[in-house]
């Protein structure tokens, strides 16, 4: 006698969106092993050139979900991110997996001007400040990939902490991911802060080297997660169960190195990232080149996709995106902060899945970020939760986060 389903989904036949980035892994993977399949789910995974592509045909219905940086959802329902159609996420995609590259031609000139800067990791914006300083008539242009996203905050953080103004003493530009490569080989931009395999096409194409990557920045700090509106979600809760279910047996099986190994040579192909393996596989096996002459360095979390609670849509990562939104100008009327994440970041739907599929939730919907700074285990859970550090390297952006601690 088969077992009743799991999840009886009002709609079957999906289109979900990705952009051409390592981190739309669980999609993929749920896609080829046939997760989407085992809760009844039909699905057709289709690539976007740019995350405003994705928001646009979300909020539409052309698209069920898709695959969004974190912030995308909150700043849809703030209303602030041009359309104003609510969304909300009940799956984080994943931590860390972003980098900042400069253009070897400048990475040359900091060399240059600071040669002991370069003596420490992680690298500090300090030679850039000192650059800046010294050709003040010179304005260095860099890319992020979207107003709301951890690329572009992290980004910030990183030239603040060195004393540069982000607004005044560089300028930055919005480029999507797959045309950054081509830009920073122009010369049209001299540095920018996306997802891989970006970073690692620039290094390995000898047209740029890394800085510093997300996971330097913040230990398992956010990264993207699985976006739908709002009113799809209310008309649609037993596909959404469904589709997270998926994503949470893919993200697990992401976490072996066979998984990685096999997601890698299926997200080459054409109809996913279109890119050689080599410039994908080694950031997801934990190896990870930040210039053209030096061996890989070994970065094991660069990407996570179950361990360390990365599938929790924690409200903790929320708070800080509602403070960066706040501080940057981009929000710019007061809210009720815990309405919106609670109607945003839908902890209720994760641990409704978790929980059916045996799977450990955490109790709260906050934890404590910058606090630890090695392994430790969540107790607070339906069963005890290993996670990871979540120190954060820069002095300013550690305090702002640690201001947000319950």
């Amino acid at each position: 006698m088969n077992a009743a389903p799991l999840f009886r989904p009002e709609k079957t036949e999906l289109k979900i969106g990705f952009l051409p980035l390592t981190d739309c892994a669980v999609l993929v993977a749920a896609q080829e092993r046939g997760l989407f399949e085992k809760y009844g789910l039909e699905v057709s995974l289709e690539r976007e050139v740019s995350w405003a592509n994705i928001r646009d045909r979300v909020a539409f219905g052309s698209l069920d979900a898709a695959h969004m940086l974190a912030p995308m959802p909150l700043a849809a329902t703030l209303g602030i991110d041009g359309l104003g159609i609510p969304m909300q996420s009940a799956f984080s995609m994943g931590l860390n997996g972003s980098a900042i590259t400069l253009s070897n031609t400048l990475m040359d000139e900091l060399k240059t001007i600071c040669s002991d800067c370069f003596e420490s990791t992680p690298l500090k914006a300090t030679a850039l400040k000192k650059l800046i300083d010294a050709k003040p008539d010179r304005k260095l242009v860099f890319a992020h990939v979207f107003p709301y996203s951890q690329h572009h905050y992290l980004l910030n953080a990183w030239l603040e902490d060195a004393g540069i103004d982000p607004v005044n003493d560089v300028e930055l530009k919005v480029i999507p991911p797959p045309q950054m490569v081509a830009q920073l080989a122009s010369g049209e931009i001299d540095g920018y802060s996306s997802g891989e395999p970006w970073n690692q096409v620039a290094v390995q194409q000898g047209i740029g080297s890394v800085a510093i990557t997300s996971y330097e920045i913040w230990n398992n700090g956010p990264g993207k997660v699985l976006g739908v509106t709002q009113k799809w979600a209310a008309q649609n809760p037993q596909t959404h169960r469904a589709i997270v279910a998926a994503l949470l047996e893919a993200a697990q099986w992401l976490d072996h190195p066979h998984g990685r190994s096999q997601t890698a040579e299926w997200m080459s192909r054409e109809d996913y990232l279109n890119v050689p393996l080599e410039q994908i596989r080694g950031p997801l096996m934990g190896q990870y080149q930040f210039s053209l002459d030096e061996p890989a360095r070994t970065l094991p979390d660069f990407n996570c996709f179950y361990r360390h609670g990365a599938t929790i849509p924690w409200h903790s990562h929320g708070a800080f995106f509602l403070q960066q939104m706040s501080q940057g100008g981009q929000l710019k009327k007061s809210v009720d902060q815990q309405a919106v994440l609670d109607s945003v970041y839908k902890l209720d739907v994760y641990r409704d899945v978790a929980e059916k599929l045996g799977l450990p939730y955490p109790l709260d919907n906050h934890k404590a970020e910058t606090v630890n700074q090695s392994a430790w285990v969540l107790k607070r859970a339906s069963k005890p939760i290993a996670m990871g550090s979540s120190q954060i390297t820069l002095a300013r952006l550690s305090g702002q986060v640690s201001q947000l601690n319950p």
